[in-house]
């Protein structure tokens, strides 16, 4: 059997893989069909730039991560000790899972709390313990070298020794 220049093989001219023969009219020079399955007619298929949006989100519609965050937002009223209180849906949440910690004393709800409570003293901890004894100075050139190890910037740039290098000019013995 030949192949194409693509390397398929050749069918033989006008028939398909059960051997029965296509159309009349209907097969390509290298002996392939024209129109069939997954080959719509030329004249039908979509043409470039013919003004059809394909492919794009519908104006107006947004990402759902969006409308989540968005609606967190919104502003709800709760009531406590009898008073009502105009607050937005996310922290009607913590108030809510605190209480149920707190008042109800489901366990769930206070190790939920537990561990974002340890979770924002571990980063108020972090953050004082880089910044708070260092200079302006001194943190901003801490800054600076975090972001060149990210990028991956040589630390000759910052008058750093290279590691490794034998900045005198003199051999190890001499």
């Amino acid at each position: 059997m030949s192949k194409t220049e693509d390397g398929k093989p050749l069918l033989s001219a006008g028939r398909r893989k059960d051997g029965q023969p296509f159309k009349e009219g209907n097969t390509r020079p290298d002996g392939s069909y024209d129109v069939g399955r997954n080959r719509t007619p030329e004249e039908t298929r979509f043409k470039k730039n013919d003004g059809r949006p394909r492919g794009r989100r519908p104006k107006g519609v947004r990402n759902i991560d969006s409308e989540f965050e968005r609606e967190l937002r919104r502003k709800v009223t709760v009531r406590e000790d009898g008073k009502e209180r105009v607050v937005s849906k996310s922290l009607s949440i913590d108030l809510r899972l605190i209480d149920n910690a707190g008042r109800k004393g489901q366990n769930v709800a206070i190790a939920m709390v537990d561990e974002r409570r340890q979770r924002i003293a571990a980063a108020k901890e972090e953050t004082a313990r880089r910044y708070h004894s260092l200079s302006d100075a001194e943190i901003l050139d801490q800054y600076i070298r975090e972001r060149a190890a990210e990028l991956q910037v040589d630390p000759g740039l910052f008058g750093d020794a290279i590691p490794d290098a034998d900045v005198s000019g003199e051999d190890e013995h001499g």
